[in-house]
Parts: structure tokens; sequence; C-alpha cells
């Protein structure tokens, strides 16, 4: 089919520009496109999607997509790299315990989320584009999630020693395993338990014991 009245904003050069390099999405398309995939994730998955689905859904030309991603595959690896660390929790209370609240909290909201128990399933398919964005993927909420283990360490609160990046590796997959493995609940029974375990395996710092030693004198 001949295109006779391209958007400038989906990826097409208007007629007479000529074949040079094509413009990347702009930034409301994009949007629409990644919502579009994270929509047919959750409602039919990845095996499912096809560029000419997205393409409809998200209201522009299929020939932008394929001009923009070679396969679905690799639109997928870059709606997963750019997807879900904006929805994980930002814990910054001012002290340990309230802070792993809040991350218990915001992480029962997000681990049952469909888009997100789409995205973080379909980050075990065999293929390497989109394992490689949900490696990416891992990496930015790892290291996102470390955030308020490093506080408590700075302010005393847990052990000095802690191995912060295992401690978060170790939340993130009880809460993966869950999902993929098991695909037993997360719900608040199941997040207190990890959050008294990650807890314990924290240990105590030199001020929770200092405070812990002062409530003993007062009393």
């Amino acid at each position: 089919m001949t295109e006779t009245n391209p958007d400038p904003e989906d990826g097409h050069a208007p007629a007479g520009r000529g074949r040079g390099r094509p413009r990347g999405l702009s930034e409301r398309v994009r949007r629409d496109v990644f919502g579009a995939v994270r929509s047919m994730l959750a409602t039919s998955g990845y095996e499912a999607l096809r560029l000419d689905d997205v393409a409809e859904a998200a209201g522009v030309h299929k020939t932008t997509l394929y001009r923009q991603w070679p396969s679905k595959a690799a639109l997928v690896r870059d709606v997963l790299v750019a997807a879900e660390t904006a929805a994980l929790p930002r814990p910054d209370e001012g002290s340990w315990e309230r802070d792993l609240e809040k991350l218990r909290e915001g992480l029962l909201v997000v681990f049952n989320h469909p888009t997100t128990i789409a995205l973080i399933r379909t980050r075990a398919t065999a293929n390497d584009d989109v394992l490689t964005g949900g490696l990416q993927l891992a990496s930015q909420e790892m290291a996102f999630l470390r955030l308020p283990f490093e506080r408590a360490v700075a302010r005393g609160e847990i052990d000095p020693d802690a191995d912060v990046a295992m401690l978060v590796e170790c939340l993130m997959s009880a809460l993966t395993t869950r999902l993929c493995v098991t695909r037993l609940p997360i719900d608040e029974a199941f997040t207190h338990r990890l959050a008294r375990l990650i807890k314990a395996a924290a240990g105590v710092g030199p001020a929770a014991t200092e405070a812990s030693g002062t409530e003993r004198s007062a009393s």
C-alpha cells in the first residue's frame, strides 16, 4: 500500500525530502508504542505479540515500527529497559525499619500489577534480544534498590559488613521465583516474611546497638 500522507512525527520523512536517515520517533509516538506493547504483553503474552498489531493499537504506520525495530524481540527489549524502574518504590523515610516497610509495601503493589507480571515473565523467554533487555533492566533495578540498604549502612543501622548487593539480589530473587516459577501469591503474609528475613540477614549496626543499650539503661 502506498503511503500518501505520512505523519511527520511517526518516523516517516515527508515526500520530497529524499531517502536520508529516518528520524527517530517523537516522545509521544514512542510512549504510545510502548504502552501498546505493555498492554499486549499483559493480555496476550510475548508469543502472540505482532508488530502489525502494535502499530494498529498505537496508531502509527507499521513501516515506522520496522524501521525502528527489526523484530518484535528488539522492540520488547527496549520496552523492558524503559519500563518498570520508575514504578519501583523509592523509600527514604530516615530510618532502616521505615524504609524496609515502605519497600515491602511498594514491592507488594508492583509485583501484583498486571504489566509488571507480564514484563517479568517475558524476561524468561529464550530470545537473546529480550534476555539482553531483561538483564539491563535487572541491573538498573538492583542499583536502584540498593539505595535504602546503603543509607542504612551509612547510618550504622545494619551490619557495616553486610553484603548489600547480595541482600538486594535475594529480595528480588524471592519475588521473581514466586512470580515465574512457583506462581504462588505475592501477598501481605509473604512480603512480611520476606522483609523479616532480609532484616535478619542485614544484621545490626553500631547505631542500633547503642540505641538498644540506651533503652535498656533507661528502663
